[in-house]
């Protein structure tokens, strides 16, 4: 189509020039290129009083038409423009869905790491904080405790529970010590669970890498449920309680096929 397509130069002449778009008759916007361009019918197509801009855009399209020549001969050519050959494709077609699509990065940790589903599912709603605690709480002006109830020192949020709690950086210590990992234990500068997260998982690799992964799934999902007892049940925190569930889940964990977990197990030190 000479007025919707983009044909010339990638574009299309609607979008060029709006305003003498604006002065074509309806019917006539329907003409394919080889008819607009057959004896300059696009110019007779002008219709109504002619402004400034619609002069200007008409003297500029005319200049830009000067030198395309038609060839009758050969076939026209359809260009795929989301595809590098210029070919479509199903994959370039599925790409394209994703084109300004925000991405989320630790879905990877998530979901490729061995772990149930519902750990999984506990981590997906930690990442995108979704967990129901004191700010969340908050933010829909339902009750909430207003202290962290592991630690009682400051308001609760997803990545103070997981990350910066003094109680849980004592539980990351324990859990990593025991895999030889202590060096990977969250500073007492560390504020967010995902940030710590990516570079703990960043600085090793393989199947290192791989259980370490699956561990932090755990050690995050064990330090939650333990903060909802706590909560709901009226217990006290319990490192040790915490620390028990957690190697008890490890072992399961790698009888059931967490090869990582295995793996680390395997690596721990006497």
């Amino acid at each position: 189509m000479f007025w919707t397509d983009r044909w010339l130069h990638g574009q299309r002449l609607d979008n060029l020039v709006p305003n003498l778009f604006g002065a074509i008759s309806s019917r006539a916007r329907k003409r394919t290129v080889h008819d607009a361009l057959t004896d300059q019918r696009w110019v007779s197509d002008i219709r109504g009083a002619l402004s400034l801009a619609v002069l200007r855009e008409y003297l500029g399209l005319w200049d830009l038409l000067s030198n395309i020549m038609l060839h009758p001969d050969i076939e026209d050519t359809y260009v795929w423009q989301f595809s590098p050959t210029g070919k479509y494709s199903a994959k370039s077609a599925y790409e394209f869905l994703f084109i300004g699509a925000t991405s989320f990065r630790p879905w990877e940790r998530i979901w490729k790491s061995w772990a149930p589903n519902k750990c999984k599912f506990s981590m997906w709603l930690a990442a995108h904080n979704r967990c129901w605690i004191a700010d969340h709480l908050t933010r829909r002006n339902l009750p909430y405790l207003e202290h962290c109830p592991l630690c009682d020192q400051t308001e609760e949020t997803i990545d103070h529970l997981l990350v910066s709690c003094v109680f849980t950086r004592q539980a990351w210590f324990r859990i990593l010590h025991k895999l030889g990992l202590q060096a990977l234990t969250p500073k007492v500068e560390t504020v967010s669970f995902d940030e710590w997260w990516e570079t703990t998982s960043n600085r090793v690799e393989g199947q290192v890498q791989q259980g370490l992964n699956s561990i932090i799934i755990l050690g995050a999902w064990s330090i939650w449920n333990h903060r909802n007892r706590c909560v709901f049940d009226g217990i006290s925190p319990n490192l040790n309680g915490v620390l028990s569930a957690v190697e008890e889940e490890m072992h399961l964990w790698s009888r059931a096929g967490a090869r990582g977990v295995s793996h680390l197990l395997a690596l721990a030190p006497c």
